[in-house]
């Protein structure tokens, strides 16, 4: 390699190097931009149908908006598989259900007009357990019967799957009685899917 190149070379390296030495400093800077708070209004955010849970900032769109659209059977059958996060606060899943409910509700549609039906199954069956049993289980109060229990009160029905429950070595009793019992998640999906509804899966 001939002297002029390695003069070239070395001055390539030098640029990239220096400039890669400077890159946690530069994602730091862009980072802080995009995670810095702004203000919003008091009411940004509401819990429209389901006081407390599932906050929504709602944007009258008319795109795809339940609302306005004519004909839409609003049946939707949720499956929430999963136990994300503290076991002490609500499960995300069942928090989703009540955005969904939150945002149907906002867009216009009453809540006599949604069918909504929620299968827990899998991982997330403690959501499902009695405020005993989850108290022996966890040592605290089931953080998912008061939103269980606003659903219920917006007409979404809760159901749990009773090979979870069984898998998972849980007696029937030990779920709270205010959640449908069922023969297997999956065979709930199966049905309300050839009954219409759409499925989610949260």
């Amino acid at each position: 390699m001939r002297p002029a190149a390695y003069i070239v070379v070395a001055a390539v390296a030098g640029f990239i190097g220096g400039n890669v030495l400077q890159l946690p400093e530069m994602v730091n800077k862009l980072g802080g931009k995009l995670t810095e708070q702004k203000s919003e209004p008091a009411d940004f955010w509401s819990t429209p149908a389901i006081a407390g849970y599932g906050k929504i900032h709602f944007v009258n769109t008319p795109a795809f908006n339940p609302g306005s659209t004519p004909g839409l059977s609003n049946k939707i059958v949720f499956q929430i598989n999963r136990s994300e996060g503290d076991i002490r606060q609500p499960n995300l899943g069942l928090e989703r259900v009540a955005r969904v409910t939150n945002l149907y509700y906002a867009a216009g549609v009453p809540l006599n007009q949604l069918k909504f039906v929620v299968s827990i199954n899998s991982d997330a069956v403690p959501a499902a357990l009695s405020n005993e049993q989850f108290r022996k289980a966890y040592g605290v109060d089931n953080p998912n019967l008061k939103l269980i229990s606003e659903l219920k009160k917006a007409g979404v029905e809760v159901s749990i799957c009773d090979q979870s429950v069984a898998f998972h070595q849980l007696e029937r009793e030990w779920i709270d009685p205010m959640i449908t019992h069922t023969l297997s998640s999956g065979t709930t999906v199966a049905t309300l899917q050839n009954e219409g509804y759409a499925f989610l899966m949260l």
